[in-house]
């Protein structure tokens, strides 16, 4: 039996389960950006389809890895998919943990006009969607690339902090919202954190390097 055609299903469903959890940070984003509730509902039908999806995804690569006995690079290449799938669960957790601070946030009124939460989110969600094509395609290049991108989350994220401390001290009532969102901040974050740690394992499972915990030299290496 050829191991090819289940390793590309295996694929496929994953592409299509990253696309799902980009689009449900994408839409519980918009929800407080534009301050509609509409936008929830997207993660609200499909929190639940990617929970099963991690379920049958795990099931059918273990599956696999028993029937097929896999050679080494076939192995690696599975237990790739294994961490892929875990991580874009992870994502999804994300969302649905932005959807909830979202549905107290908008029950309050919009706290400002939102310019370096969307771009941030932009930012990261690019990083997922690359960091997905690099283990798609075994370029280790975007990989490189995904996880220098990082530093500049990190910092956004310190300056939206920054300036939600000041809106609460100067106005004590924001206290409630500017905390969701501070969390809602820490949650993408996270995400990006996932995005940086998978284009590390493509690295890994290609180049046998680990950089997990590591910097890239000058270079980019």
């Amino acid at each position: 039996m050829l191991i090819e055609p289940r390793l590309n299903e295996i694929k496929e469903r994953l592409l299509k389960m990253a696309e799902i959890v980009e689009n449900m940070i994408d839409n519980s984003i918009k929800a407080i950006i534009e301050h509609n509730p509409e936008y929830l509902k997207y993660v609200e039908e499909n929190e639940n389809i990617v929970d099963q999806m991690e379920v049958e995804n795990e099931s059918l690569i273990i599956t696999t890895m028993a029937r097929y006995q896999p050679e080494a690079k076939f192995l690696r290449m599975l237990a790739m998919d294994l961490f892929v799938n875990r991580d874009l669960e992870r994502i999804g957790d994300h969302a649905e943990n932005i959807k909830e601070h979202a549905q107290s946030i908008l029950t309050k009124p919009k706290l400002k006009e939102y310019v370096d939460l969307p771009k941030m989110t932009e930012l990261t969600i690019q990083m997922v969607k690359d960091a997905i094509k690099a283990f798609a395609e075994n370029d280790t290049n975007l990989a490189r690339d995904v996880i220098k991108r990082d530093d500049l989350i990190d910092a956004l994220e310190d300056q939206i902090i920054r300036e939600l401390y000041t809106y609460m001290v100067e106005d004590p009532s924001t206290i409630k919202v500017g905390l969701r969102l501070m969390d809602v901040v820490k949650n993408i974050e996270r995400v990006a954190d996932i995005a940086t740690n998978l284009a590390e394992e493509v690295i890994y499972m290609k180049e046998g390097k680990m950089l997990r915990h590591q910097e890239l030299d000058e270079n980019g290496k």
